[in-house]
């Protein structure tokens, strides 16, 4: 069976070929560079930094901004130096208050690569994360940035050739020069890690402020952390919760849908996803446990039938939530399998053996 993933930028860069040479126009596509970012306000001093089409490739995380008394912290640094430069230029202005403390949700490097850009720009700054993301952050999952020069220039080379047969789409074009650009960025890339990390829960006092930084367990990743605001009702999810396509690479599927359990009691006001629109509800965050549901058992099936992993992907159905989510856009169905069924497939099939689940496995990175 022959696959082409999508590219998963920041988190793996996968520069493979599904859901990108030959991706067509998105709706709504922005005309903005692929790192532009634009900030939007929640509540009283309190910000989303988001790109408009969180579909656009290499993708790039929300961020909140909390504006307290004298300092700001912001939960998520961006997938490369010039989306963390955007990021600060853009708190910049609402407020001269420096960026005391940065929290890293997970590992994935297009939520912490941006973390040497606020080192620089504010050399006291705390950056936090689980302890297990900083296992990650300094461990063997992050070594497949050195590995992207290789595959951001194989995959440049073939956007290159078509755009000399002159058979290269605009969207093709398009991609091309985000691609450039991100291999620029990629070459600028010092891994910062981070700097205090906790187990449990962690507190910072803000004046009246609490903003509470939790792991719940795991799901996305081993180390995932959520940042609550209890007075102000605003949760953010990191990629625990990521719309409208969510992420599958690495993730724990059981303990996922214990997580997001966990993560839904919260009185929330609004959820503030790793990608994709602000929540209001609960709606995703239950299409995601009965997803990750269906596939563990149809997983479990296949596997007492013994079969292998490839056949497994193959058995598996996830029309209904596919029509819900994709509709009839044949990229949002590339992407639905890409970034989803093949991955979490993956995971419910190791799972399912009692196999260990190994954060950036070269199968995902590449």
């Amino acid at each position: 069976m022959s696959r082409r993933p999508a590219v998963r930028g920041g988190l793996l860069w996968r520069l493979l070929l599904v859901g990108a040479a030959w991706m067509p126009p998105l709706a709504g596509a922005s005309e903005a560079g692929v790192f532009d970012l634009q900030i939007r306000p929640l509540k009283p001093d309190l910000y989303v930094l988001e790109r408009p089409d969180p579909l656009r490739q290499p993708v790039e995380p929300n961020a909140l901004v909390i504006v307290n008394e004298a300092d700001v912290v912001v939960v998520d640094a961006g997938g490369v130096p010039r989306s963390a430069e955007n990021a600060i230029r853009l708190i910049r202005g609402i407020t001269d208050k420096p960026v005391s403390a940065v929290v890293n949700t997970h590992w994935h490097g297009d939520h912490v690569l941006g973390n040497q850009v606020y080192r620089r720009e504010f050399p006291n700054v705390r950056i936090i994360a689980h302890v297990n993301t900083y296992r990650d952050i300094t461990g063997t999952p992050m070594q497949y940035i050195g590995r992207q020069e290789r595959q951001f220039t194989d995959f440049i080379a073939q956007i290159e050739k078509l755009v000399a047969q002159g058979t290269a789409a605009p969207r093709q074009r398009q991609l091309l020069a985000d691609m450039r650009l991100a291999r620029d960025e990629n070459r600028k890339v010092t891994l910062t890690p981070p700097t205090l990390s906790f187990t449990d829960e962690l507190i910072l006092h803000r004046g009246t402020r609490e903003i509470h930084i939790r792991h719940l367990g795991r799901g996305n990743t081993e180390g995932d952390a959520i940042v609550w605001l209890p007075r102000e009702r605003v949760l953010a999810s990191g990629d625990l919760v990521v719309l409208p396509i969510p992420y599958g690479f690495g993730s724990f599927p059981k303990q996922w849908i214990e997580t997001l359990e966990k993560l839904a009691a919260y009185d929330f006001e609004l959820l503030v996803p790793g990608h994709g629109a602000v929540q209001t509800d609960r709606e995703h965050i239950r299409l995601v446990q009965a997803m990750l549901a269906s596939v563990r058992e149809q997983t479990a099936a296949a596997v007492a039938r013994g079969l292998d992993l490839e056949a497994t992907r193959s058995a598996i159905d996830l029309s209904p939530w596919e029509r819900q989510i994709a509709g009839d856009d044949p990229e949002r169905k590339r992407l639905f399998k890409a970034w989803w069924i093949d991955p979490i497939t993956r995971s419910a099939w190791l799972e399912a053996q009692d196999l260990p689940i190994v954060q950036g496995a070269a199968d995902e990175t590449g």
